[in-house]
């Protein structure tokens, strides 16, 4: 674990180099929308901003401590989705790339609920966890944020002007689509876990289990 630890603060620059790029080209695609005079490209790419407050506030918050290799992680899948896919409009532009991000949001969330299980978990002894729970529970878990996100499209379609769902010329294939997709991807998570109980590494689980071995109690007292 040690040297996962050592590990994860080299994450530390790539975080710095990986937020930069995340802040100029939200800035490049709202400066854009401005000139362009529509108000919904400029407001969309300004506001995937609020990344770089929420997750400083929740560090402060929680008293959070490393974690860099997973909060890199973190950026990477919003500027994907969020960044590119929503303000660049890359989903339009690109076929099969929403489907892509959905997938992808069924392995980053399936990593951050194993990490949430594991700090829910960390009072216990190793030997008082149940594997097959932290399976069910990153597999249930990410299903309903992939369920939860699909709400969301649909409150916002009609606020926003926006077929999102493109319930017109798809029906609820769309929706069908990026919800199997999502589970393709939380399957994977759930069989890198199973890996990783049997001792086998990768850098997404490690990830999730290096930010729990560093925000511990036992581990913040060495």
């Amino acid at each position: 674990m040690e040297s996962l630890i050592q590990k994860d603060q080299k994450y530390k620059k790539v975080l710095r180099i990986v937020r930069i790029i995340y802040v100029l080209t939200a800035v490049f695609l709202t400066v854009n929308g401005l000139l362009h005079r529509n108000a919904y490209d400029s407001l969309l790419p300004i506001s995937t901003l609020l990344m770089i407050p929420g997750l400083y506030l929740a560090r402060r918050l929680f008293h959070w401590k490393g974690g860099w290799q997973l909060e890199t992680y973190i950026y990477i899948f919003s500027y994907l989705g969020w960044t590119l896919g929503g303000a660049a409009s890359v989903y339009g532009l690109i076929p099969g790339y929403d489907k892509l991000v959905h997938c992808l949001s069924g392995v980053f969330v399936g990593i951050m609920a194993l990490a949430f299980y594991e700090m829910l978990e960390r009072h216990h002894s190793k030997e008082g966890e149940n594997p097959a729970t932290g399976c069910f529970f990153v597999f249930f878990a990410s299903m309903a944020v992939a369920g939860l996100f699909e709400l969301c499209e649909y409150a916002l379609a009609p606020i926003m002007g926006r077929d999102l769902q493109h319930v017109l010329d798809t029906g609820v294939s769309d929706t069908m689509g990026d919800m199997f997709v999502c589970l393709v991807g939380t399957l994977v998570v759930v069989w890198l876990m199973i890996r990783n109980i049997h001792g086998k590494h990768d850098p997404l689980t490690d990830a999730a289990k290096v930010f729990i071995a560093q925000n511990t109690k036992e581990t913040a007292h060495k």
